[in-house]
């Protein structure tokens, strides 16, 4: 049965409630027939090495450009490391369409042996490819797409950070045109330092807190043009702060047009660094309101998500944490100001059990809100030996955004919400170009999962956010399944994958027979980010919900760096291909196909 709010938090109408469990599953596990046959090694062992508690990512991109996403999924090794070791090896899946993949790791290049924990995806050369930066304990390393279907590592470009990194971010920092990085740095840990945690007397050992392990800071490598990079964290103002930082998100937060920096960080105050320009940040993590939850607690912070939820043009940030700490969500007042309003908005209470690593804010429903994914999973697998009943696998969550309020999702989430897993790393990737986001997900010590989006198949299934009498009309010709147009940015003044982009769509609708009247002058904004999620990389394509009766749609592009395009008479079902103009004056390339039919 479905979960009902607490008392005081989200105490949506029961018709609402009804109508969830009673919908058609949002996904469907196609994880058996995609011949995806990898499986991630935590390097967990007896003696509870710290970085295999945290996991892996997942990373998506369309390496050889043939409009079908693929997979990148990391694993951690064995402790202690041996260069020489050759498995477990990173895997790299080829979508061959069909919901049908190939192992290309050794084809590709993309095997890294190494204890391999994020991925940032990005074009950092501008050659129309994209590349590929592996986050790892030990050196990173940074993969340059050949565009002949091999990568090649270039481990003299600078980028080759030695720390215990997690999670890293590309953006454009400085506005030159080309992708930059920022790697997360956690902790001062080795294997030969590893302390015991746990009961001695009884010999069980667990993970240790995160309090014994000294924070390191991150970096920030600005792409120098010649295929290196520099470190300039100290310059850009970003080196006061260490934090065991563990999720990164690249985007712009108070709406001046520069692309700022927010970082979860473990058992420290989380981080937000406004760009000021000049290449410089402002360290605002304390006055802005999201540093700490709203009881002024500093928590472990592991994924982050930004997005638009409420409607008013401005992002929000979703943090995940730890057992017995909500997944803590900062509304944007505007200014540079956020406050933490997790429990009025429906998500604080269904969190708290659970340890969440891998997010997203998605409009996983098409109906123009964000919607919100959690996978979840504890850190030790032994906790029963101590007594205690906290499970090691958890279900994954999901919420539905009612107009700026989340209600939980029950068994209509599909068979996977209804398990329990070890989740850790999560992309949004539409896989089978249908125009809906789909979910990957990695496990520890365990094969990932792939889930198809099925709400473009469904028809005539309650909405949620329309009470009873505002239901389109039964037992007439069939209302109309949501609809989505999608757009990908090409920059050519801006950097390649217009990271920093803002997308503003405008829809004016007509309202037919059957169907809700849609919102006049309706407007959706979403932005292009760098990073995001939990040690993982998500498609960069935007999705727009167009509702029933919508047909005028325009569309503004506000490219980094200042120009502006704007485009009308968009279509629905279509998926767009921009190119930046050279000129802000004219107007982009534009190349449009229609999108598949979902199955």
């Amino acid at each position: 049965m479905g979960l009902a709010p607490a008392a005081g938090e989200n105490a949506e109408p029961a018709a609402a409630l009804k109508s969830e469990d009673a919908a058609e599953a949002w996904f469907e596990d196609v994880t058996p027939r995609t011949g995806i046959d990898f499986v991630h090694v935590s390097g967990t062992s007896a003696e509870k090495p710290f970085p295999a508690s945290n996991g892996s990512g997942v990373g998506a991109l369309d390496y050889d450009l043939d409009g079908r996403y693929d997979l990148l999924f990391l694993t951690g090794t064995p402790f202690p490391l041996d260069p020489a070791r050759r498995e477990p090896a990173n895997g790299f899946y080829r979508n061959r369409g069909q919901w049908r993949f190939e192992d290309a790791s050794a084809l590709s290049g993309l095997d890294h042996s190494g204890f391999s924990a994020g991925v940032a995806v990005g074009d950092y050369d501008s050659d129309g490819f994209p590349d590929v930066y592996v986050a790892c304990y030990g050196p990173n390393v940074l993969f340059h797409n050949q565009g002949d279907g091999t990568y090649q590592a270039l481990p003299g470009a600078g980028a080759e950070d030695p720390r215990w990194a997690t999670s890293a971010a590309m953006l454009d920092y400085d506005e030159d045109g080309l992708l930059d990085l920022y790697v997360c740095n956690y902790g001062q840990w080795t294997w030969e330092t590893n302390p015991f945690c746990g009961d001695r007397v009884r010999n069980v050992r667990i993970y240790c807190s995160p309090l014994s392990i000294p924070p390191e800071p991150d970096v920030l490598l600005r792409n120098q043009g010649d295929g290196t990079f520099a470190d300039v964290t100290a310059s850009a103002g970003l080196a006061a702060r260490a934090g065991r930082a563990q999720g990164v998100l690249a985007t712009d937060l108070n709406d001046d047009g520069r692309i700022d920096l927010y970082v979860s960080n473990d058992m420290h105050a989380n981080s937000l660094f406004l760009n000021q320009g000049g290449g410089t940040f402002r360290d605002a993590s304390e006055s802005s309101g999201v540093a700490y939850d709203f009881e002024g607690q500093r928590q472990a912070g592991m994924g982050v998500a930004a997005g638009d939820t409420n409607g008013d043009g401005l992002p929000e940030l979703l943090v995940t944490n730890f057992l017995d700490e909500h997944n803590a969500f900062y509304e944007n007042l505007g200014g540079g100001l956020f406050n933490d309003v997790a429990a009025a908005r429906g998500l604080a209470a269904d969190s708290r059990p659970w340890v969440g690593w891998g997010t997203c804010l998605e409009d996983l429903d098409l109906d123009g809100w964000l919607d919100l994914l959690v996978t979840n999973g504890h850190l030790d697998d032994n906790l029963h030996l101590l007594g205690q009943t906290t499970p090691y696998a958890s279900p994954p969550l999901l919420w539905r955004n009612l107009r700026g309020r989340f209600l939980r999702v029950g068994p209509s989430g599909g068979t996977y919400f209804q398990r329990t897993h070890v989740g850790r790393g999560l992309a949004a990737v539409d896989l089978d170009n249908d125009g809906d986001q789909d979910v990957v997900i990695s496990h520890q010590d365990a094969g990932p999962a792939v889930l198809r989006n099925r709400r473009l198949e469904m028809r005539d299934t309650p909405r949620a956010d329309l009470s009873a009498g505002d239901q389109p009309a039964g037992n007439h010709p069939p209302s109309p399944g949501p609809a989505s147009l999608v757009v990908r940015l090409i920059g050519t003044r801006a950097n390649r994958d217009g990271i920093g982009a803002r997308l503003t769509l405008s829809a004016f609708g007509n309202t037919a027979p059957g169907v809700a009247p849609a919102d006049p002058g309706r407007s959706l904004v979403r932005q292009v980010i760098g990073g995001g999620s939990y040690l993982s990389a998500s498609d960069r394509r935007q999705v727009f919900a167009v509702l029933p009766g919508e047909q005028r749609l325009t569309l503004v592009v506000q490219w980094p760096g200042g120009g502006q395009t704007r485009l009308e008479d968009l279509q629905a079902g279509q998926s767009y291909v921009l190119v930046e103009p050279s000129y802000s004056s004219s107007l982009p390339l534009r190349i449009s196909y229609p999108l598949e039919s979902p199955r």
